[in-house]
């Protein structure tokens, strides 16, 4: 039981994780602007980014970008990111352009741990820039079991691990 505890602990609380944690928008100067021609809320795409599952083995702060012409429905796969950050599911939603216009988002991208809940006072959102909290939790949920089995003349436990 004191191994399956460790195990646990360590694979919710010590693992790194990658996350977007800040998204810069052209001329937007409030969080729940609506954009013409976007059916969603700027509110809306930075939850919709917050959701994007990120790998990187790079330490360090690294920037993305979005810069579609629409129509079109984006995607996490229309994120340009640098060599050592990639995208695990391609298909996520992050907007959908119903009009001939330009997104442009430039994305803040970080490696840590825990859960990071930004400030918005750090930031200034006449700029465009708004924080998003960062969840670097790449394993969500373990459970483990121990079971107890005859091997000879002496009972053996084995360690089941749900991750």
């Amino acid at each position: 039981s004191t191994i399956g505890s460790a195990i646990r602990r360590v694979l919710l609380g010590e693992l790194e994780g990658t996350c977007i944690t800040c998204a810069k928008f052209e001329n937007i100067t409030h969080e729940y602007s609506v954009m013409i021609g976007i059916e969603e809320s700027v509110h809306e795409i930075l939850m919709n980014l917050k959701e994007i599952v990120l790998r990187s083995d790079a330490y360090g702060i690294r920037e993305g970008s979005i810069h579609i012409v629409g129509p079109k429905k984006v995607t996490a796969q229309d994120i340009i990111l640098p060599p050592s950050v990639r995208v695990i599911d391609t298909t996520q939603h992050i907007a959908s352009l119903n009009k001939s216009i330009n997104l442009d988002i430039l994305l803040k991208i970080e490696k840590g741990r825990g859960y990071i809940i930004q400030n918005p006072e750090n930031y200034n959102s006449q700029d465009g820039i708004f924080p998003i909290d960062a969840a670097f939790i790449p394993v969500q949920n373990v459970n483990y079991s121990i079971h107890s089995y005859w091997s000879g003349n002496e009972i053996q436990e084995i360690l089941f691990l749900e991750i």
